[in-house]
């Protein structure tokens, strides 16, 4: 019996040090198993963020600019490797962008609720420019506004309430969207006619080329989608 309790004991001390070392290990941004890699291309990594209620990632490790959409209202508890952890309060629709000039950012999440913390992040997989690229800005209109625009991306909140449009618009290429809530998008793109597109929060679409749309709301309820023109 004494042996079987030291042979316990021993299996318990092991699983828990192994416990502690996955605790404290770091994975790349895209490998963490609650950051999914959606869409890769030349252009970006498509990384989509879902973390369930009272759930926590792993360390993980972002090291390439980053823009990012949050797509649900939670609170977080932000663990920055080697510091303590600070509660930080997301909300819905925030756009932010992390530049890897500033280092590498290494933390983990925990989703303190209430629901699934949802966001999209674009890794930006092509070298930055090595002077800024100067592109001219969409002019202000309603239903459109800039909310992020540096040396590489420009991003514009597009709102479109129930029955009205927004528009025309020349997104240049190539582009990422992201939906924020649900809704029915009717898009008329220049020389192309229509097409309906039934949101859902956090779905995208990658466009390599520019394009001219005028977009319509077909629903009965305001919907909201963030337009990403690489630079």
């Amino acid at each position: 019996m004494r042996s079987l309790l030291i042979v316990a004991a021993g299996l318990l001390l092991v699983t828990g040090m192994a416990r502690a070392q996955d605790d404290d290990r770091v994975v790349p941004a895209h490998e963490e198993p609650r950051h999914v890699p959606k869409l890769v291309n030349e252009w970006v990594r498509v990384v989509d963020v879902a973390i369930p209620e009272g759930e926590r990632t792993m360390y993980h490790a972002h090291s390439l600019d980053y823009p990012y959409l949050m797509v649900t209202s939670v609170t977080l508890q932000n663990q920055v490797y080697g510091q303590e952890p600070k509660d930080v309060k997301i909300e819905q629709g925030v756009v932010g962008y992390y530049r890897a000039v500033q280092g590498t950012y290494t933390h983990r999440f925990i989703n303190r609720g209430p629901g699934t913390f949802r966001a999209i992040g674009i890794e930006l997989l092509k070298s930055g420019p090595e002077s800024i690229t100067v592109t001219a800005p969409l002019p202000e209109m309603p239903g459109l506004v800039t909310v992020l625009d540096n040396e590489r991306v420009r991003a514009w909140r597009v709102t479109v309430a129930p029955g009205k449009s927004v528009g025309p618009i020349t997104i240049p290429g190539p582009s990422l969207r992201v939906a924020v809530n649900a809704g029915t998008l009717v898009e008329r793109i220049e020389g192309k006619g229509g097409a309906t597109t039934a949101l859902v929060p956090a779905g995208f679409a990658f466009r390599e080329q520019s394009y001219t749309a005028t977009f319509a709301n077909d629903g009965d309820a305001p919907i909201e989608f963030v337009e990403f023109a690489l630079k």
